[in-house]
């Protein structure tokens, strides 16, 4: 009699745990706000590959307090990537390494304005996310970005660069200034 109610408690238990999908509707905000193209990213963290050479870097006590060598803090430090029509802009801090011969020149950082030359933006609704990605280059790098939005409007931006190592980013999107659909 135990093994049939304890077979039954595991098989009601298991048929009770299938999962949810995160389906929003479609008035949901996030919606217009994304098909608007006039959207702004701030970072909160950066997610830096961690290397030997970012350890000795972390180790020197050069990565800001309360931050890791695969986490860093950028609350307080200014920083955004914005998308406004066909536009794409971006400025954000870089930790990593450079992978090819050359300097940095004036941009240390992630810094592009133009137009890209891909750009999709599609949302998948059993993860209950847009994901957008680009393709734009600038100077001396190439860059392909990668945005996954959720409703809540927070949102993780990987970027793969030409001649630098890969990085990642958390943080949130807000509508940009003048932009009425939230």
């Amino acid at each position: 009699m135990k093994t049939i109610v304890t077979s039954f408690m595991v098989l009601s238990l298991l048929f009770s745990c299938t999962s949810t999908k995160n389906s929003i509707s479609d008035t949901h905000p996030i919606h217009s706000l994304i098909s608007s193209k006039s959207f702004e990213f701030t970072a909160d963290w950066a997610n830096p590959m961690v290397t030997q050479s970012m350890n000795a870097v972390a180790n020197s006590g050069l990565i800001p307090h309360g931050s890791n060598v695969s986490r860093i803090n950028l609350v307080g430090n200014p920083n955004f990537i914005k998308v406004n029509g066909d536009s794409v802009t971006a400025n954000l801090p870089y930790y990593g390494e450079r992978q090819l011969g050359g300097g940095y020149g004036s941009a240390t950082g992630i810094e592009f304005n133009g137009i890209p030359t891909t750009y999709s933006q599609t949302f998948d609704p059993d993860k209950g996310k847009y994901n957008i990605t680009f393709n734009i280059s600038e100077k001396s790098d190439s860059y392909f970005v990668i945005m996954a939005i959720y409703p809540n409007k927070t949102s993780s931006v990987s970027i793969s660069l030409s001649n630098r190592n890969s990085i990642r980013y958390e943080g949130a999107i807000k509508a940009l200034a003048g932009n009425t659909k939230q």
